[in-house]
């Protein structure tokens, strides 16, 4: 394993089979236990390999995929899970798969017993780039998103470039939208570079390089501000927006992956960063161009405005003044806690959305 984060314990491996059973080793849980969903125990659970023989058939749980399952039954499923099988508060929870997995497994860990240890491996680039890694852990409270979560770090993340193999473009995308979000608030060379990315013949040795480098950029903000009280609300950037429209999307029967939903937000407080923080118009423009070019347009009309800002004032990053923003001055310098008002909203979905 080779060291991408330490104060996140994020570790790049070749080799997640070798390395579990390494860490298994060295912990000795009390008991083991794996958490997945339908998609990654067909396409990932092979990844394990030999590790797999230190994971009772028992104490593995299959939950539903999708964002749909990220709530309260799925949890209480998981902490049932884990008391019928006599889970002590040493044991440790293994979560195998995307962002959902990771995020809702984190969240019981975290939770039962008062937290048990657990280690992500997260077999998408959403996952691996974001959900995985920071210490957020929750799960979604009808249609709100992550409106019940705790601060608990995996005691290890363990990222491999082969499971991005499995993987279709849709979801290679997803991720890919939030690494564009990490240059956009701190690297324009590395902006620049993504922005240019083949996504018709992918290069995952060059892919995988870039996800490292996203990853430590996540890890500056979170090191500087682990409970997200000042400059790591950077990594907001785009989830304003970008959460409406993708709970609007779950509400319509439009459903919508969360990176292009954040895609889509980007676009937007790209502009409205034009309006309140000065950004240059053109360097907007063409970012968000080839944001288009990528990830198209959501699924609403201007006359769901209403409808998206009511979501917008549901976000959990508000405080008393009104609808929170983080906003780009210029690419790679933000400014947090941008306050913007209904009219303002509407006129930027007003163009956006025509």
């Amino acid at each position: 394993m080779n060291i991408i984060s330490e104060d996140c314990h994020v570790f790049g491996t070749t080799d997640v089979a070798a390395d579990l059973r390494a860490l298994l080793s060295d912990r000795q849980p009390a008991q083991t236990f794996l958490l997945t969903d339908e998609g990654s125990a067909k396409n990932c659970m092979g990844g394990l390999g030999s590790a797999c023989e230190l994971i009772p058939e028992g104490n593995r749980l299959t939950i539903a995929a999708g964002d749909d399952a990220k709530d309260y039954t799925t949890a209480l499923k998981i902490w049932e899970f884990l008391s019928s099988r006599g889970a002590t508060r040493k044991a440790l929870l293994i979560n195998l798969g995307g962002g959902m997995p990771c995020d809702l497994g984190g969240f019981c860990a975290a939770t039962f017993k008062r937290g048990i240890e657990f280690i992500n491996i997260p077999t998408t680039l959403l996952a691996q780039v974001d959900a995985s890694l920071g210490g957020k852990t929750g799960m979604n409270l009808g249609s709100l998103k992550n409106e019940i979560g705790v601060f608990a770090k995996a005691g290890h993340v363990l990222i491999s470039p082969d499971f991005l193999r499995t993987l279709d473009k849709a979801n290679l995308l997803s991720g890919f939208a939030e690494m564009i979000k990490h240059a956009l608030i701190h690297d324009e060379s590395e902006l620049d570079a993504l922005l240019s990315f083949d996504f018709c013949n992918v290069d995952f040795d060059a892919l995988h390089d870039m996800v490292g480098r996203s990853i430590m950029i996540k890890d500056y903000f979170v090191k500087a501000d682990p409970k997200e009280q000042g400059i790591r609300k950077a990594l907001n950037f785009g989830h304003t927006f970008g959460h409406a429209f993708e709970t609007f999307g779950m509400r319509h029967g439009r459903p919508v992956l969360h990176g292009h939903a954040v895609a889509f937000g980007m676009a937007c407080e790209l502009r409205l960063s034009c309006q309140k923080a000065g950004l240059d118009h053109a360097k907007a423009d063409k970012i968000i161009d080839r944001i288009g070019a990528l990830y198209g347009k959501p699924a609403a009309e201007e006359s769901d405005s209403d409808e998206l800002v009511e979501l917008m004032r549901h976000d959990k990053k508000n405080d008393s003044r009104g609808i929170n923003f983080t906003l780009l001055p210029k690419v790679g310098e933000v400014i947090v806690n941008q306050i913007a008002g209904p009219d303002e909203i509407k006129g930027i979905l007003r163009t956006y959305l025509s």
